[in-house]
This record gives C-alpha cells, structure tokens and sequence, in this order.
C-alpha cells in the first residue's frame, strides 16, 4: 500500500490501470509512469522467468524431479501474466504471472514426474492446493494494495476464500477421483487463508513488536520507528503491545504517535488500535508545545 501512494506522489496516478492505459499515458510524455511500466514488464518478463529457471535448477540439483518442459512453462506463465496485464491490470499481470511462474515448478512439473507420490493422489493433490491457494492469496492482497492504496476487507478476503476452496472441486471433481479433488480444494483453501492473512509473517511481528515495547519500556530508547505497523501494512491481525507502546510515547513525542496512527489507518488488523491514539496524541501536542520556549 506504501508503493501505491508513493507511486501517486511520484506522477502515477492509477498505478493498477491496465497496460494498454499506462502506455497511453507514457507515450504523453509521462516519464514515471513510462519509467514504471519498464521496470514492471523487466520484473514479469526477464526477472519472474529467471528466478523460476534458476529455482528449478537448485531443486533438480537437490534431487527432485521435474517433468520436461518447466522451462517453457515459466515463459508461458510471464505470457499469461502479460495478457492479464491487458485485462485486469500491470500489477494484476506482473504478480500472477510471477508466481505462477514459480508455483508451476512443485504444482505443475513436480507432481507430473511423481515427486510426491502417483501424480492423482492425495499427497499430490495437497501439492497442487498449496501452490494454487498461496498464488491466489499472495496476490489477492497485494493487487489491491498498489492499486486502490488499501487492502481488500475481512470480507472480501472470506469470500475470495470461498472461491479458492470451491474452484478446484468443480474443474477437478468430473476428470479425476475425488479424493485427488478434495485434497487440492482443501490444501488450496489453508494455503490461501495463511498466505492472504501473511499468518508466518505475523509471528515475526508479534515478537518485534514486544521487543520494541519492552526497549522503549525498561531503557527509555524510542523505539516507536521499529513497530512492524510502520513497515508492514497489509497485516489483518493486531500487534500486540502497540496501544501501550503508543502511550508510552503520546506524551513526549506526539507526531510520532500520529504517524504511527496513521500507519494504522492503513492496517487491516490494527485500525481500532491506532484511532484512539489519534484523538489523544492531537489533544497532548498542544499542551506539550505550550510549555516550550518560543523563538
């Protein structure tokens, strides 16, 4: 969500719009947004297929088998990512295609060569789940935040869930057994649910956001700069710690505070956490600069 606005203060005004928009407004004179869709179509088309290629190389070194073909798969997904680029959006285009590209090697080329088993049992069907849901769920956040500057909501989040877990049943349900159906569907619906709500990510800031609570706490250092809200926005559960660790501060540093807040405001899981501290800090930052000496 940060690149959405610094997108827009940089000139891009609709850093989600479709390829063919972004072009128009290139060939206007617009030299960010030119510069923009370059480096976006450098990412889709030369980086995504390198890094699944390279990807691919280190898991047949390590010895895991892949079906032949993986590495025109990772063309055709950067391909692919171009045309949903023309449809539903550059940002939409760059990162499915970019993961697809990655996810096809276990998902794909993996399960074909039996990797994890007879490529229609169950275990490989939880391959094949995991790689679609963390796809879908990877994106679903991300796509929304460059675009519109704000993560999709709790419901919208659900009902994407719901999709992810029904889709594999009904394309998978009439051309193979159903076990093999309802492991992809089930997979596909965890994998989405841990990597849209980014739940690996969140055991990282539940314990920088104590860390940074208990320095400021017991040594007095500000810490309020290192709270995972001000650099990771896209968070659907509250950090803990972060209301005592804003009242520590209201009081002697309160446009900090209301930076923070404002980080909040962006932050699916925090914004109740960050609202009250808005109203306190802009009611102690004029009691605080009364004190000061004037110049």
């Amino acid at each position: 969500m940060d690149l959405h606005y610094r997108l827009r203060a940089a000139g891009i005004t609709l850093p989600g719009a479709r390829l063919a928009t972004l072009n128009h407004a290139a060939s206007k004179g617009h030299r960010a947004t030119a510069l923009y869709v370059r480096r976006m179509l450098l990412l889709l088309l030369v980086a995504a297929p390198v890094a699944t290629e390279l990807l691919g190389l280190a898991l047949m070194s390590a010895g895991l088998p892949l079906e032949r073909g993986w590495v025109l798969s990772a063309l055709f997904c950067s391909v692919a990512g171009l045309l949903v680029a023309q449809v539903l959006g550059l940002s939409a285009g760059v990162l499915l295609g970019s993961l697809s590209g990655l996810a096809t090697l276990l998902g794909l080329h993996a399960t074909k060569a039996d990797a994890f088993g007879p490529s229609l049992s169950g275990a490989a069907g939880v391959v094949v789940g995991m790689c679609l849901g963390a796809v879908v769920g990877l994106a679903c956040g991300s796509i929304t935040g460059i675009s519109i500057g704000r993560g999709p909501t709790v419901a919208r989040v659900q009902m994407a869930a719901i999709v992810t877990g029904l889709m594999p049943m009904v394309v998978w349900s009439g051309t193979t057994n159903a076990s093999y159906a309802g492991a992809v569907a089930a997979s596909a619906l965890v994998a989405f649910l841990i990597s849209a709500f980014r739940l690996p990510l969140y055991a990282v800031e539940v314990l920088a956001s104590a860390l940074a609570y208990a320095v400021e706490r017991w040594t007095g250092r500000p810490t309020l700069g290192w709270v995972p809200v001000r650099h990771h926005n896209l968070s659907y559960l509250p950090h803990p710690f972060l209301g005592r660790h804003l009242a520590l501060a209201v009081r002697s540093r309160p446009a900090e505070v209301l930076a923070v807040a404002d980080a909040c405001l962006r932050s699916p899981g925090n914004i109740v956490v960050g609202w009250p501290w808005v109203v306190q800090a802009l009611e102690s930052a004029p009691s605080e600069g009364a004190g000061e000496p004037r110049a």
